[in-house]
């Protein structure tokens, strides 16, 4: 088919999906992760052929989406944040982990594994909760820099868990 259908494939699913999130009063976004899971490589039905550049494209995505990131925040706002973020972040971090960790031992895992899916769900997704903001029209009020502040934190959290 190509990766003009195959961008059509996805684009109509988006649509689809964006359209019976809001019909459930939903984030647009859930229903954008719905359609791209519906189309995966990895289930049935009308699914996309050409992996490898659907991929492409999403890194190239995904560098879009970080850049509007940067245009979204000052760093002249988020001091007001920033003892929030930089105390917080790493104790919710912690105690996610341990968490994560808990559950991980219950279902029978080695600890390596818990431990990383304990590190896996203390971060968020940062783009995900700003399309949220967005959407709901709360960038810029207090609740929102707090979030921001953490995102970051959690953010720049990934490259040490990334190194051990």
């Amino acid at each position: 088919m190509g990766i003009a259908g195959d961008i059509a494939i996805i684009v109509i699913a988006a649509l689809l999906g964006g359209l019976i999130a809001h019909l459930l009063r939903q984030p647009l976004i859930i229903g954008y992760i719905f359609a791209g899971v519906v189309v995966g490589p990895y289930t049935g039905g009308v699914t996309v052929s050409d992996v490898h550049n659907i991929e492409k494209l999403a890194e190239i995505g995904i560098a879009l989406l970080l850049f509007a990131l940067g245009l979204e925040f000052s760093i002249r706002e988020l001091k007001s944040v920033r003892r929030i973020a930089v105390i917080r972040t790493p104790i919710q971090m912690v105690l996610t982990t341990a968490f994560g960790f808990g559950v991980g031992q219950l279902l029978g895992w080695e600890w390596i594994p818990s431990l990383w899916f304990g590190a896996l769900i203390s971060l968020s997704s940062t783009m995900v909760i700003l399309k949220t903001l967005e959407s709901q029209g709360m960038i810029g009020t207090l609740s929102s820099r707090v979030m921001i502040g953490i995102l970051i934190v959690q953010d720049l959290a990934i490259v040490p868990l990334l190194i051990i």
